[in-house]
């Protein structure tokens, strides 16, 4: 969910021009849904959460902000990467991106993760990447982190049912920055990996 931006305002986003399940401040749901459109069929597909130790995230070209210039602080973000086969470049699918959908790898990173050395390492991007299969199958929320003090939505809930497990909530578990699923990774790790061809 967005907090307080860099610089500048937030707006709300009633509308989303795409044709993908879309909720504003939803975006573990939103990539959920995403990872199982057909679009992604024999490709490979990762699911990435963007998180921090510091608990605030700094992202750019977020269609959110009032501000193109300006950046964004989230709690933590998550978005979609893929690619056909090990010989095409991997595309980032950030359903609140302004850069486009998709849009290569190298390409997002660079524009939506800017200045990087001028974050107190506290707040510097750590980047979990696992499989969407893993997180198809584990992933699990009541939504119970949306909801304020007095039992308020702190944002509109999608119009689809809560993804929930027998297990109960997962969330939690994916946006832990020290452990949980799949790889942690930082910034460099994350450039590098992705490189041209690069596997993760």
């Amino acid at each position: 969910r967005p907090m307080s931006p860099w610089g500048g305002g937030l707006t709300a986003m009633d509308t989303h021009e795409t044709r993908y399940k879309y909720a504003s401040s939803y975006c573990e749901e939103n990539t959920w849904h995403l990872c199982q459109e057909p679009v992604f069929e024999g490709a490979e597909v990762k699911v990435v959460f963007v998180l921090s130790h510091g608990g605030i995230c700094r992202l750019w070209n977020q269609k959110i902000s009032t501000d193109p210039g300006e950046s964004v602080c989230w709690d933590y973000h998550a978005f979609v990467i893929s690619r056909q086969d090990l010989y095409r470049e991997w595309m980032a699918w950030d359903l609140d991106t302004r850069l486009g959908l998709p849009v290569s790898l190298p390409h997002y990173l660079a524009s939506t993760f800017r200045n990087p050395d001028d974050l107190p390492e506290f707040f510097e991007p750590v980047f979990r990447v696992l499989a969407a299969g893993e997180y198809l199958a584990t992933f699990s929320s009541d939504r119970g982190h949306m909801l304020g003090p007095g039992g308020e939505w702190m944002a509109t809930p999608p119009d689809w049912e809560p993804i929930l497990l027998a297990g109960g909530n997962t969330l939690e578990r994916f946006l832990d920055p020290a452990g949980g699923p799949g790889d942690l990774r930082s910034l460099e790790e994350i450039q590098s990996g992705f490189a041209g061809q690069g596997s993760v």
